[in-house]
């Protein structure tokens, strides 16, 4: 038992789980409408890479989920407009690469 929480804290168990809630959250995504905010469950994989050892975690998972809210936006149902969907995701954007930004800097600071 300890031996499997010990591979899951580590640090590439932290990587893992963060790609599977990514790909996790990008496929619920996918299936819901427009104007669900379920685009709000990216802050998961965003927070879960905060503690991997690896300094370019946090840029690598801010990228993909970019492209993910984009091909997101493209491949959902319709739901609200399409205008107000991209003014919502594109506000979503400028939060979320607001606190990838802070999130690296305080990372980069504890690990350098």
């Amino acid at each position: 038992m300890t031996k499997a929480l010990r591979l899951l804290a580590s640090d590439i168990g932290i990587v893992i789980i963060t790609a599977a809630i990514l790909i996790g959250v990008y496929l619920i995504d996918t299936v819901t409408p427009l104007g669900e905010p379920v685009w709000l469950l990216y802050f998961i994989p965003l927070v879960l890479s905060f503690w991997s050892g690896r300094v370019y975690t946090i840029p690598a998972v801010c990228i993909v989920t970019l492209f993910f809210l984009i091909s997101g936006l493209l491949l959902s149902p319709q739901g609200i407009t399409f205008s107000h969907a991209i003014l919502y995701r594109f506000t979503f954007y400028l939060v979320f690469i607001s606190v990838s930004i802070i999130l690296w800097t305080i990372r980069r600071r504890q690990i350098l």
